[in-house]
């Protein structure tokens, strides 16, 4: 799933974001700082699976699926970071339109969760957007 949405950011955001990837990307990126800016990354947060549906032998699970999008924005305009707040509010709204809605393989559409901030490194501030959608599993 990550995969697909990563490919959904690179297919509808590829002029406006200038790094697209996932987790290890984000890690190379939080240590030191993205390649390029604005970036997105794509990480799995984690799955909250329901009790089954069915009864006896049968099993389905409704999974609740739970996905960081983490924003990376740099603005050398100023030091204080208001800059880079600026156009981080900016952005923001341009992936939301992106991914709201829109439904991987074998999921429901995502919705919007709780959205924080990370915290500024080397003069990049890192924001992380939450989204949810639903899996079933089935035996």
């Amino acid at each position: 799933m990550i995969a697909e949405l990563t490919a959904r950011l690179e297919s509808e955001l590829s002029a406006t974001l200038r790094q697209i990837g996932g987790a290890a990307e984000f890690e190379a990126a939080s240590a030191s700082s993205p390649r390029a800016t604005p970036a997105a990354f794509v990480i799995p947060l984690g799955e909250d699976p329901r009790p089954s549906e069915l009864g006896n032998d049968a099993i389905l699970q409704q999974i609740r699926v739970s996905l960081g999008v983490v924003l990376a924005v740099k603005n050398v305009a100023d030091t204080k970071g208001e800059a880079a707040q600026v156009d981080l509010g900016v952005l923001r709204p341009v992936v939301q339109t992106a991914l709201l809605g829109w439904s991987p393989t074998d999921a429901e559409p995502l919705e919007r969760g709780a959205g924080r901030l990370l915290g500024m490194k080397n003069g990049v501030l890192y924001w992380q957007d939450v989204y949810h959608t639903t899996i079933y599993a089935r035996n």
